[in-house]
């Protein structure tokens, strides 16, 4: 990968931890040309030779004179055998209004009513409006921060729960559902222009309470489903209180199966939070499925979340499970960056020397972030003579935070940030490259096999696509500055050494001040 012949200085920057959501505008060509990293000299001195065992590029597709792709963020998706990405659910807005009542700060008609296939090759794309589904489907499918998996063996792709609006628009819901269909089949269909009863047909829900969670995420493993972390959330988003909603965070993980005729839950089981700082108080983090590497076992990992009980500030110690009792975390291990839900790449190297899994962490929002433009770096200055307290950061920071079979840690920043510094990643997940695994580049889970990767070789890992982009760390304007993105990334992994900056060159964003209110 070609690195920055700028070296990039540490900047400040804080901007509001939430739900995701509202506000569009663009990027404008002039400002992202106006982007010049703050530097002083030819190469960042910071940076450490060969501190990674693998090069990660991030390459943005320009697909020409194509439509535009929608943009969107905190949805469903999957990618079919094609290569195509099948998308479901989510907002056409960035991050949604902290307004005190009466306003909606999730507004009704920036929920996405489509069904989406995107090739993201070619850009050519293709949908359904799942209002013609009828109520009891259409309702759900436009929630926002849904979970979803999707069984490449079966290829049943299942959708549980969300935040959305519901069908008559009296208010807002955490909705305890779970609908499942074959991926391949509702593909095909939305391609070839089916009719609305015809893809209803390929379509089964399933409710159940005990399935209502947003912001957590969905998994299998041994047969059965994980839904873990996450909260209830039902009536109208407000910032810090009101009479017109309920929360509740799972604190837990819930291990279950589902009864393959009907969708009923079945032999149904809770781990809950154990520890003084409740570790399992978490949602909208980045819980991703992953290997042990001192097993070489697939787990559960779960990387940052928020809240802490209090205080405005994210879970910075990952914690692991491996099954309904299977539970290891360590909260002396501190992960500074990306606390946010934000695209991951997992790397799994086995090696004589040492056997090791890199989650690489794209943008989002974090306790710490390295570089910045002038301008950016302005905007917080400024918000901060304000004494304002907005929360953590969007940065642009790429990070990797690496666990050894030894049981150890490192972090690291990589010596490029996003494209252009851009303050995108948040409310996304990176959609890995399915074909990896035929290949035996990548276990069953999609966790990237680098030890099968010819050295030299270049490969693609998977896309990025959308999520929340910024124009500063932090509004300037309370409730402005933000808005969804439609960019696609094709991101490659080569099997060849990289160097990378040691996370603690990092700043600390201001984190922690306690609240006379509970954040949500």
């Amino acid at each position: 990968m070609k690195r920055s012949n700028l070296v990039i200085l540490i900047a400040v920057g804080i901007s509001t931890l939430a739900f995701s959501s509202c506000a569009t505008s663009e990027k404008t060509e002039e400002k992202a040309n106006s982007d010049v990293l703050v530097s002083n000299a030819a190469l960042d001195s910071n940076e450490v030779a060969n501190a990674l065992p693998f090069t990660i590029e991030f390459v943005e597709q320009n697909y020409g004179a194509k439509a535009a792709l929608p943009s969107l963020q905190s949805y469903a998706s999957a990618m079919n055998q094609a290569g195509e990405l099948f998308i479901a659910g989510g907002r056409r807005q960035g991050l949604h209004t902290f307004n005190p009542a009466p306003a909606n700060n999730f507004v009704k008609d920036s929920a996405n009513n489509f069904l989406f296939i995107i090739d993201p090759v070619a850009g050519d794309q293709w949908s359904f409006d799942v209002n013609q589904l009828g109520d009891e489907l259409s309702a759900p499918l436009q929630s926002t921060n849904l979970q979803s998996y999707h069984d490449e063996a079966s290829d049943y792709m299942y959708i549980v729960g969300g935040y959305g609006w519901k069908a008559d628009g009296s208010n807002m819901v955490t909705f305890g559902t779970v609908i499942r269909f074959k991926l391949e089949d509702v593909s095909a269909a939305i391609k070839s222009g089916a009719s609305a009863s015809s893809i209803k047909s390929m379509m089964q829900i399933g409710k159940d309470d005990r399935l209502a969670i947003t912001g957590g995420e969905l998994f299998m493993m041994n047969g059965s489903f994980y839904l873990v972390f996450g909260q209830k959330f039902d009536g109208q988003y407000r910032a810090f209180g009101g009479t017109d909603f309920t929360q509740e965070y799972s604190n837990q993980f819930r291990v279950f199966r589902l009864d393959p005729q009907t969708l009923k839950v079945t032999a149904y089981g809770a781990t809950p939070n154990s520890g003084a700082d409740q570790p399992f108080h978490r949602r909208d983090g980045n819980i991703l499925e992953s290997i042990d590497p001192a097993t070489g076992m697939e787990n559960i990992t779960a990387l940052g979340g928020v809240f802490r009980p209090g205080i405005i500030g994210g879970y910075d110690y990952p914690i692991y499970i491996s099954s309904p009792s299977g539970v290891a975390m360590d909260s002396t291990i501190h992960q500074r960056f990306s606390q946010y839900e934000c695209p991951v790449i997992t790397v799994y190297n086995e090696t004589a020397q040492d056997t090791s899994v890199y989650h690489t962490m794209f943008g989002g929002i974090s306790m710490y972030y390295y570089s910045q433009t002038p301008e950016q770096r302005a905007a917080f200055d400024t918000v901060t003579a304000q004494g304002r307290n907005d929360g953590l950061p969007f940065i642009a920071d790429i990070s990797t935070f690496q666990k050894s079979s030894s049981g150890t840690y490192q972090e690291f920043i990589q010596s490029n940030p996003i494209p252009g510094n851009r303050l995108l990643g948040s409310s996304i997940s990176f959609i890995g490259n399915r074909s990896l695994e035929a290949a035996l580049m990548a276990f069953d889970n999609g966790v990237i096999r680098l030890s099968n990767v010819p050295t030299g070789e270049r490969i693609l890992a998977g896309y990025i696509y959308g999520g929340i982009e910024a124009q500063y760390p932090f509004p300037s304007i309370p409730n402005q500055g933000t808005w969804v993105s439609n960019t696609v990334f094709a991101v490659y992994v080569t099997n060849s050494p990289a160097g990378a900056i040691p996370a603690s060159f990092g700043k600390k964003a201001r984190n922690g001040a306690p609240l006379t209110r509970l954040p949500h």
